[in-house]
């Protein structure tokens, strides 16, 4: 009799698994996924050969040097403060509270919070030393990166010299950055500031060319940003552009002086430039095979369906 029952169970449970009325959505994504995986394939063995060869361009030439695939190395961590936990978290739990205050109060840098961040504001508002009348040297130091998600790391020199032609402020005359500031209470020489930057293009902004003003108003993702500062107040590391949310504003999840060229309706041509995330043929294809997994009545979603039924 239990062999019965279960044999019935079991029947159950396969006609409940294979439903053939969704069997034409499952071979859809089945032939799907054979395309998907031979433009793949078809394109990762091209990019493979004009990566091996640049690279033997580069090796012959001295050329790529802080390029996409040769970027010279960021500055490691310099000050770090052992966690103050709020409460001890319990066991297993994946959480713990930091009590920040008591975190930074262990802090061994030299310039307290306060200052620092009014240290960072300073830097902000002199447009990193770029304003007439304001020198660079003071508030940037020697070592200082310019570090964004696609762009980075550029020295001091190379950073003012692209940051001072895009003459971002005479573009949009309203810009406004939107931020807060919080020492990091871990990583006490750096200062995080998120953004929200609002502004109109009513002037020309200088990219590569002139782009005259579109009127088009620009409303970038909250973005996490930050500088980290030496003993002496200037800071060596400037990190913009980490989009925190890509489905606010009108930038498509870009950040920094890409989400104005997008904005604007001029974004550079190539993927990056176009918006945060741009998935790839091998993503999808993996996507459409649990997505045809499911419609033959397998994986998560289709079991706890199962347990659902029974």
């Amino acid at each position: 009799l239990n062999s019965v029952e279960n044999f019935r169970e079991g029947g159950l449970c396969l006609r409940m698994s294979l439903d053939f009325s969704r069997l034409p959505f499952a071979l859809g994504n089945l032939v799907s996924v054979i395309i998907l995986l031979v433009a793949d394939i078809t394109s990762t063995l091209t990019r493979l050969a004009a990566y091996s060869t640049v690279a033997l361009v580069d090796k012959c030439t001295g050329s790529g040097v802080n390029t996409a695939r040769a970027k010279i190395d960021w500055h490691p961590q310099r000050w770090a403060t052992a966690p103050v936990m709020a409460r001890a978290p319990q066991s297993g739990a994946g959480f713990g509270e930091l009590d920040v205050e008591r975190t930074l109060q262990q802090s061994a840098f030299p310039i307290k919070p306060e200052a620092l961040v009014r240290r960072a504001k300073e830097i902000l508002a002199a447009e990193f030393g770029t304003r007439d009348g304001v020198g660079p040297n003071s508030l940037l130091s020697e070592d200082f990166q310019f570090v964004a998600p696609i762009v980075g790391p550029l020295g001091r020199e190379e950073f003012l010299a692209a940051f001072g032609s895009f003459k971002v402020k005479d573009a949009f005359p309203d810009l406004s950055d939107n931020s807060w500031f919080q020492v990091d209470p871990l990583e006490p020489n750096r200062v995080w500031f998120i953004s929200r930057a609002i502004g109109t293009h009513t002037g020309t902004l200088n990219f590569g060319r002139p782009i005259p003003p579109t009127g088009k108003r620009v409303e970038s993702p909250p973005q996490a940003q930050s500088m980290l500062f030496n003993e002496d107040g200037r800071c060596y590391t400037l990190t913009i552009g980490y989009c925190m949310d890509k489905r606010i504003g009108n930038t498509e999840g870009l950040g920094g002086v890409f989400a104005l060229l997008k904005g604007v309706g001029k974004p550079l041509p190539f993927p990056e430039a176009q918006r945060l995330y741009t998935p790839s043929l091998r993503f999808e294809a993996f996507e459409r095979i649990a997505k045809t997994g499911e419609a033959l009545g397998f994986g998560p979603v289709a079991q706890s369906s199962r347990k659902e039924m029974l």
